[in-house]
């Protein structure tokens, strides 16, 4: 009894959060967002709105990948769907409030495969390090290639994401309550330790921990087949890149935008979604910002349509793909009921 009753809490409370995010995605947007977005949608070539969405599966599936390769020469070899699943329950999570995703995947794979959480943060910041090289590589380019329009775009965006930022941001109220309540509970966490073990033994176990990151971050040295790792990393951006290009097919408008175009809406899509959870409000203002300088018209309906589109399909694909993930996660590793462990007699 105990052990279905776990389950139905776990999928509860998958279903709640799941239904909660995409209340609150809703209540952001003005009736007029509504009713262009399913205005859009309507007109939206849906093969090509369909392979953005791909390619994002797709491109999570290469970080899932990666990962599990980096914590290979740690000792570790998690399970392909664990992994993954927790990868999109990081974007799932992040959408809510950033970077809360990134440490939920790693306690996913501590929780379920047995990968110490220091290790497994270690090698999300080696990760995140080197996704943050992929990115300043595509702005070196643009810069190199597109100096006027990527200058220009920049000082627009300025000028165009203050209002959105304030609108769509997390209140700092909230961020503020929020760090307390870390700190609240890193202070308690410490004070019952210090009483557990004694102050010796929790500086030895925290050095051993901040150990593990440090070998977690440097794992890439030992990693047995490094062209392996460049090829999914390389893989994990063509896919972004893509997502963008492909898009540009979804309006008549914008087939013909050149494929560079789609390196600057990377590049810009990826400031958006640093500003505000799931670059609420300013993705679709800085996808127009984008197309307008490579020949868009203003007034044209596909300015606005190809980014709105691309990220509400985008949005509610990691909306669905989390839930999905989170009730998988909750099946996959139930726990054996105790007929199926009894031996047989």
């Amino acid at each position: 009894m105990k052990k279905y009753l776990g389950n139905f809490l776990k999928l509860a409370v998958s279903l709640g959060v799941g239904i909660g995010i995409v209340y609150w995605f809703i209540s952001q947007m003005s009736d007029g967002d509504k009713a262009k977005v399913i205005e859009d949608v309507k007109r939206a070539n849906y093969f090509w709105v369909s392979m953005p969405l791909i390619l994002g599966f797709l491109s999570n599936f290469f970080r899932t990948q990666r990962w599990r390769l980096l914590l290979r020469p740690l000792g570790y070899n998690p399970g392909l769907f664990n992994t993954f699943f927790s990868v999109m329950i990081m974007y799932f999570l992040n959408l809510f409030f950033p970077r809360l995703g990134e440490v939920s995947r790693c306690g996913i794979l501590s929780r379920y495969e047995n990968v110490p959480m220091d290790k497994a943060i270690g090698t999300m910041v080696l990760e995140r390090i080197v996704d943050v090289l992929c990115l300043g590589i595509i702005v070196l380019i643009l810069i190199t290639t597109q100096a006027q329009k990527f200058w220009l775009l920049k000082e627009q965006i300025a000028a165009n994401s203050a209002e959105a930022v304030a609108k769509y941001q997390i209140s700092p109220t909230f961020k503020y309550g929020v760090f307390a309540g870390v700190i609240l509970a890193i202070g308690i966490f410490i004070a019952f330790r210090i009483r557990k073990v004694g102050l010796t033994a929790l500086i030895e176990d925290t050095k051993e921990k901040a150990m593990g990151m440090i070998r977690g971050v440097i794992s890439i040295k030992d990693i047995g087949s490094p062209w392996e790792f460049v090829f999914h990393t390389v893989a994990i951006w063509v896919c972004y890149f893509l997502m963008g290009y492909l898009g540009f097919f979804m309006f008549p408008e914008t087939a013909n935008v050149p494929a560079v175009a789609a390196l600057m809406c990377l590049a810009f899509g990826a400031i958006a979604f640093s500003l505000t959870p799931g670059g609420l409000g300013l993705f679709p203002i800085f996808m127009k910002l984008v197309l307008v300088v490579y020949g868009i018209p203003e007034n044209s309906s596909a300015a606005i349509s190809y980014g709105l589109v691309q990220w509400s399909a985008q949005t509610a694909s990691v909306l669905i793909g989390g839930v999905v993930s989170l009730l998988l996660l909750a099946i996959f590793n139930r726990e054996p009921s105790l007929s199926e462990v009894s031996p047989k007699t």
